[in-house]
């Protein structure tokens, strides 16, 4: 297999770096004191808002896209979780609502699902989505994952599908949500994989930073990729307080018609690449745009078609 390149690393060489940075991560964020932790998690989380804000108007353009390559994970947290009818169902950074739609529909009209996210955009898609599918058993909080509070042994179960992974302490997240479960309730997570197995990010993230000579976030900074291991994303669950943590791998592939349309996409849907680019001159925008086009551009074989095959890891435990 030919190796992915766009610059002076190849994806397999970036990502092995950026695998021992997240391991690094993982080290200092046990080090750091609850003051800065909390002093931090302010900073991020109102940037955090920011940006799902502004890309809430791109996951309405692209959702038909991503419902078809992600559904079956929705599905299949739904069911690690235990979800059935009757449930009552926490979903944590909800987003655009899932798995909160999915898990609606199998809790049925006997039971609720609570929707929480930190962006007020993106859950006002996933109320239009709710009623669109005829789901009146779904309530939206806007709330980041810290802030929520609700009565001891609440829920049946716990999702969040690439969410609590955007957690400045997801650990802490864990935790908390763990208390508002029933005893041996579970909550099931999900993550993307290591770098070098999730091309349709790292591809654009990589060529990105090498274009703008971008450092790499700081150690421990939460984000698409920060949880790309078993063991990373189910110590956030045995962190947590879950026993019983267990972790399987499933895929998501996406395809897009030609490399101009998947750079269209990803600059609509992914904030953590766009804030990247956006602070920088028009022109070097442009150029760098153009750049993940090209790097993207190799791996369609020439076809013109971009199919890229991504690695999610998901996780459950019980409460």
């Amino acid at each position: 297999m030919r190796s992915l390149r766009a610059g002076d690393f190849s994806l397999r060489e970036w990502a092995y770096h950026e695998t021992e940075h997240v391991a690094e991560g993982h080290h200092r964020q046990e080090e750091m004191t609850m003051e800065s932790k909390t002093m931090d998690a302010v900073e991020f989380r109102t940037g955090q808002r920011e940006q799902w804000n502004s890309a809430a108007t791109g996951w309405r353009r692209w959702s038909e896209l991503i419902d078809s390559a992600a559904s079956a994970v929705s599905e299949r947290l739904v069911e690690l979780a235990g979800v059935e009818q009757g449930s009552r169902v926490l979903d944590v950074a909800a987003g655009y609502g899932e798995p909160s739609l999915s898990a609606a529909k199998i809790a049925a009209s006997e039971g609720r699902v609570v929707a929480t996210d930190i962006s007020a955009e993106m859950l006002a898609f996933g109320r239009e989505r709710a009623a669109a599918a005829g789901l009146d058993n779904i309530e939206f909080i806007e709330s980041d994952a810290g802030s929520l509070d609700f009565p001891e042994a609440s829920f049946d179960a716990a999702l969040s599908r690439w969410g609590i992974i955007f957690e400045p302490d997801g650990e802490a997240a864990a935790a908390r949500v763990r208390g508002f479960l029933k005893p041996g309730a579970r909550m099931a997570i999900s993550s993307w994989g290591p770098p070098e197995r999730v091309p349709f990010l790292a591809i654009p993230m990589r060529t990105a930073m090498q274009r703008l000579q971008v450092p790499p976030p700081p150690p421990g900074t939460p984000g698409p990729l920060s949880r790309p291991t078993p063991e990373a994303l189910g110590g956030l669950l045995e962190a947590g307080g879950f026993s019983d943590v267990d972790v399987e791998e499933t895929q998501v592939t996406f395809e897009w018609h030609s490399p101009e349309e998947f750079t269209t996409f990803i600059k609509a849907i992914a904030p953590p690449i766009s804030g990247m680019i956006a602070p920088h001159p028009e022109e070097v925008q442009r150029e760098t745009w153009s750049a993940i086009t090209e790097a993207i551009g190799e791996t369609s074989g020439g076809t013109g078609t971009v199919r890229l095959s991504n690695l999610v890891l998901l996780a459950a435990g019980r409460a």
